[in-house]
């Protein structure tokens, strides 16, 4: 009985490392996948706000009196 109990052990346990792997690798595959195909990695021109305007007092927050 005792082999039969470490032989299950070990297969439930191998199961579940793999199904963890393939989840993982599931995952980063979506991802770079989505980031792929959307295509926006870049901050859009004409909504850019400057840096210096960016802060207190600015576009954002109105102005300040």
């Amino acid at each position: 009985m005792a082999n039969s109990s470490d032989s299950t052990r070990r297969r439930a346990l191998s199961s579940v490392v793999a199904s963890a792997v393939v989840g993982v690798a599931l995952g980063i595959i979506s991802i770079i996948g989505i980031a792929t195909f959307s295509g926006q990695d870049t901050v859009p021109q004409g909504n850019a706000v400057p840096a210096e305007d960016a802060l207190l007092g600015g576009p954002e927050y109105g102005t300040r009196g």
